[in-house]
């Protein structure tokens, strides 16, 4: 009969920190990836410009389809077969989680703007202002405000989704958290904390996006909107 033992969860601790760092690092890094992709290719799905309108379609339905665990060895193996291109495992980790999301934070921004009423651009485009003067400056704030919350969600999914990079043999916390477990002969107290560890991170995230929606949704005299 298997007997716990949570002495292994503090004997593991400072490394799994370390982990947790490089698992931070990477996650921000390719949400702030995926975020500007995302809006390069909503923009581009938004074009008048067929190609420029097809290509990006084709980015969002191609990269929405495949794994991203997929993705991620294409990144670190393919490239380097196909291309000679040799990018370390921890460059190969942004690359592929940001590729990968920012298929769906294209659709997310694509729903914000188009979700500003079309009145906004008019006038702008009254007041003298060109076409990318109004995306920037007129559309692009309002839809920020409207897409704050499922920005949010991707942001809780790539904090667990980073996990993947694991089998790159990024020292996240997930994969000290592997090592350790083999090492230890310790697996269900040591995955049962980095699982708490997962949950506190999110948590937290998700206090934060709520945070700044409802400081985004205060009206000027500080009242919130309906």
């Amino acid at each position: 009969m298997y007997h716990f033992d949570w002495s292994v969860v503090s004997e593991y601790f400072p490394v799994t920190m370390e982990g947790l760092v490089i698992t931070i690092e990477v996650s921000l890094i390719a949400e702030a990836v995926g975020i500007a992709l995302g809006l390069v290719f909503a923009l581009f799905r938004l074009s008048g410009f067929a190609p420029l309108r097809w290509f990006a379609i084709a980015y969002i339905d191609f990269l929405r389809g495949i794994p991203i665990l997929v993705i991620l060895l294409w990144s670190y193996y393919g490239l380097s077969i196909l291309i000679k291109v040799n990018l370390t495992a921890w460059q190969a980790a942004i690359i592929g989680l940001g590729c990968s999301y920012a298929a769906y934070l294209a659709e997310i921004f694509r729903s914000g703007i188009q979700a500003v009423p079309v009145g906004q651009r008019e006038a702008g485009r009254t007041l003298g202002l060109s076409r990318w003067h109004v995306t920037a400056y007129v559309v692009l704030p309002q839809a920020f405000r409207i897409i704050v919350p499922p920005l949010g969600n991707t942001m809780i999914s790539m904090l667990k989704d980073s996990s993947l990079v694991a089998i790159l043999a990024v020292d996240d916390m997930m994969r000290v958290t592997m090592t350790a477990a083999a090492y230890a002969y310790r697996p269900l107290e040591l995955y049962a904390a980095v699982a708490v560890y997962y949950y506190l991170m999110t948590l937290v995230t998700a206090r934060v996006v709520n945070l700044v929606e409802r400081r985004l949704s205060r009206l000027p005299d500080g009242r919130t909107k309906p």
